[in-house]
């Protein structure tokens, strides 16, 4: 049914996306779609960023959390499975629903955090986000 399935890994919180990465398994192991993965970290043009981190630096922190997606997948994915594995700068539902609608991905698992009104308030939620800007079926799992 799916030919490509993708799941956004928040590294900094990895074992949150165990889940949505099994029931992704799932569907690749019984339909042989692709497996996408994908992290989003704040992008250099961020002011917060930008003071902490010289150009030279923010390169070597990009390959730090590209080798942290790669060690991510290595541990979780069977060995049998290749997924494409993508690090992206800037705000995590615009660069997930850039990612869908760029390589037409067909559905996003992914888990949705259970905050606080006010954390909501204040942070928003992505896969909320997603979902309302979704090019394709998004399957949410509830923390």
């Amino acid at each position: 049914m799916f030919k490509k399935v993708l799941v956004p890994v928040d590294l900094q919180d990895a074992e949150f996306c165990l889940n949505p990465l099994k029931i992704a398994l799932r569907e690749v192991r019984d339909s042989g779609c692709e497996l996408h993965m994908i992290t989003v970290v704040p992008g250099y043009n961020n002011s917060i960023v930008s003071s902490f981190f010289n150009a030279k630096d923010h390169k070597a922190a990009l390959k730090l959390v590209a080798q942290a997606l790669m060690d991510f997948a290595h541990e979780h994915v069977d060995e049998q499975i290749k997924p494409v594995l993508k690090v992206f700068e800037g705000s995590a539902p615009e660069e997930i629903n850039r990612y869908v609608r760029n390589n037409g991905m067909d559905l996003v698992v992914m888990r949705a955090h259970q905050r606080s009104k006010i954390n909501e308030f204040l942070l928003g939620s992505v896969s909320a986000r997603v979902v309302e800007r979704a090019y394709c079926s998004v399957f949410v799992l509830k923390s």
